[in-house]
């Protein structure tokens, strides 16, 4: 059973695209939200789709640009959340690939800061970006004893870091074509992996084109299955594993 733990599918606007994964036999998707609009994208995927659970965040650079207010209202929908397919907070964290000052990174680590404190309060994962801001968020996850998951984690030189931490590593489909997530995953212990697409970004074959979707999660098999030295099907296996127990996900 093949599961995808950081999706945006809502940017299609397409049924079709969670219907093609329910036609390759994915089992699980956690559609992550990023700002208001897809938070109520995801939850009302979540209520038809079996095969939706949802995480619930801010984008590090859509914090930038929210009033306070904004923020506090969704940081309290969130800790007050209690739908059974709410698994995790998502997608947050902190991004440094754009301009950006003093001031907006002062931001974007306050507001992280929040989420990681909810992820520990309501007991659930967090699933984070850290485009150029590695270091930053290693450092402030040291602090924090919740699950967190380092989503399409790209900085080989702290992925022992990272797995001290005992992060997760969730590896995406295009490891089937990027040397510097295949030098991850080489580091990161099986138990500490799930597998992701970002859909529909950063598709395994097709460069710079938005036309990734959660079955493509079977490109991260192959290679994981590759570099470790496993059957696919163990991989898949102890993937599965993984998964529900992170996300507490089990068939009723």
């Amino acid at each position: 059973m093949i599961v995808d733990d950081h999706a945006h599918i809502f940017i299609y606007n397409d049924n079709k695209k969670i219907e093609e994964n329910i036609e390759k036999n994915v089992k699980y998707i956690i559609e992550n939200a990023t700002d208001i609009g897809s938070i109520n994208q995801v939850i009302e995927e979540s209520k038809r789709y079996d095969i939706i659970y949802y995480a619930l965040g801010l984008y590090p650079e859509i914090i930038e640009n929210m009033e306070e207010d904004q923020i506090e209202k969704i940081l309290n929908f969130i800790e007050n959340n209690k739908d059974k397919k709410f698994v995790a907070i998502g997608e947050v964290g902190l991004d440094y690939a754009h301009e950006i000052n003093e001031e907006l990174v002062k931001k974007q680590k306050i507001y992280f800061e929040r989420f990681l404190e909810i992820s520990e309060k309501i007991k659930k994962p967090i699933i984070i970006h850290a485009r150029r801001a590695e270091s930053d968020v290693l450092e402030m996850l040291s602090s924090y004893n919740t699950k967190k998951v380092l989503h399409s984690f790209w900085k080989p030189s702290l992925v022992n870091k990272a797995i001290d931490l005992g992060c997760y590593l969730s590896i995406p489909a295009i490891v089937y074509r990027d040397e510097g997530f295949q030098k991850i995953l080489k580091e990161a212990p099986i138990e500490l992996i799930t597998t992701e697409t970002d859909a529909p970004y950063l598709d395994p074959i097709e460069k710079r084109k938005l036309v990734n979707n959660s079955w493509k999660v079977v490109y991260s098999i192959k290679k994981i299955s590759e570099i470790k030295n496993m059957d696919e099907k163990e991989v898949e296996d102890t993937i599965y594993n993984n998964f529900i127990k992170l996300y507490d996900i089990y068939d009723e």
